[in-house]
């Protein structure tokens, strides 16, 4: 006997996000003690027809905090990226009220420090960024991230974001 198989759930073709969270730094940098900073993006996802893939694009702003100490003088400055990304993800349980998904994006970061600029750095590349997290209830996404672009830019997240579209399309 044939074993049947289970179609992805039919959802809306379009998702759109908007996401805030912490960001860490995820290396060393100089002699710099690491502090949190803010991850904040907005995003727009097309669900492919009958699969549990996804692709869209991002745009999203992360900084990190270093601070410094010279002598007796204390700098802090702000590392930051403001990147913008093509996106790819799998939902392992799309349509459902508890969806985990895993995705990365590639793209290009625009980086510079602001602040005390102990070290004025400033530059574009290319960053990669890996996700995973879970869609709840097709409105609210937990997610840990990271963005790697370059020594003492990269970071770890963690964040919420806000669902709109997405969501499991009613059986006729």
């Amino acid at each position: 006997m044939a074993q049947e198989t289970s179609m992805p759930a039919r959802v809306q073709m379009f998702e759109g996000e908007a996401a805030i969270g912490a960001a860490f730094p995820a290396d060393k940098y100089h002699a710099a003690k690491g502090q949190g900073g803010l991850t904040m993006g907005l995003a727009m996802r097309y669900n492919i027809p009958e699969t549990n893939f996804d692709c869209g694009i991002s745009a999203d702003f992360t900084g990190v905090m270093r601070d410094f100490q010279r002598g007796t003088t204390a700098y802090s400055q702000t590392n930051r990226i403001l990147s913008l990304a093509l996106t790819g993800a799998y939902n392992f349980r799309q349509g459902q009220k508890v969806n985990p998904f895993a995705g990365m994006g590639i793209g290009v970061g625009f980086y510079d420090t602001v602040g005390d600029r102990l070290y004025d750095v400033s530059g574009t590349g290319a960053v990669f960024i890996p996700k995973i997290g879970v869609e709840l209830w097709s409105h609210l996404r937990v997610f840990a991230s990271a963005h790697i672009i370059r020594k003492g830019f990269n970071s770890l997240d963690i964040g919420l974001a806000v669902v709109i579209g997405g969501r499991k399309k009613k059986t006729p």
